[in-house]
């Protein structure tokens, strides 16, 4: 395996991983849901606790739990362990989505940043939707989905991402700025969805052995 693969390896591994983080902060789902420290501890006792969310979550799975009352579970039967999932609690809770391009400021230097992000905007300006500029500029791995950040709580991403997007200044479809230069995150940001509170439920899962 030569060299020019290995860099170029550990710097798409860069930026798939870290990058990511930009929509998935340390934060416990589990206190979205009006619980207490003590009983999610006494939750996590019995097994593993996960969020299923309305839009996110599609399976059949998910349809099943989203039927069921707080209290009521449903049984995936295998052959040497059962799992159960038990809705322990149900919330409705704020989501926003945007629509962004990453530029990479540990690849340019921000003047070359800023040419990018003028070259971008006369695109959008001359008519080429956000989607396909985003496939062609954006660095991270959203850029497959033109862009879209998908669902995401306040706690999920950084407080200046969250209130640079929740600013009143930047009206809807205004594509703005946003510079995070501790980390070396730039973006051209739009608006184009309103924040909606969307249905959410606790899971708590369980592995039943059956030897």
């Amino acid at each position: 395996m030569n060299r020019f693969f290995l860099l170029s390896l550990l710097f798409f591994n860069l930026v798939a991983v870290s990058q990511p983080l930009l929509f998935n902060q340390q934060h416990n789902e589990a206190l979205d849901f009006g619980l207490s420290e003590k009983e999610i501890e006494a939750y996590k006792s019995k097994g593993y606790l996960e969020v299923f969310n309305e839009k996110k979550h599609n399976t059949k799975l998910a349809k099943k739990l989203f039927n069921k009352k707080v209290g009521k579970s449903h049984t995936q039967k295998g052959r040497t362990e059962n799992t159960i999932y038990t809705v322990v609690a149900e919330a409705k809770n704020k989501h926003y989505r945007v629509d962004y391009i990453f530029l990479d400021g540990n690849k340019y230097d921000y003047e070359q940043i800023q040419k990018i992000r003028k070259k971008v905007k006369q695109l959008l300006d001359d008519g080429v939707k956000f989607e396909s500029v985003a496939r062609q500029y954006s660095m991270d791995r959203n850029s497959t989905r033109g862009g879209d950040s998908g669902w995401f709580k306040k706690e999920k991403t950084t407080a200046d991402f969250y209130n640079a997007i929740t600013n009143p200044k930047y009206l809807a479809n205004e594509t703005f700025e946003i510079d995070l230069p501790e980390k070396n995150w730039y973006y051209l940001v739009r608006k184009n969805y309103t924040p909606t509170s969307l249905n959410e439920i606790l899971i708590l899962v369980e592995k039943e052995s059956l030897r």
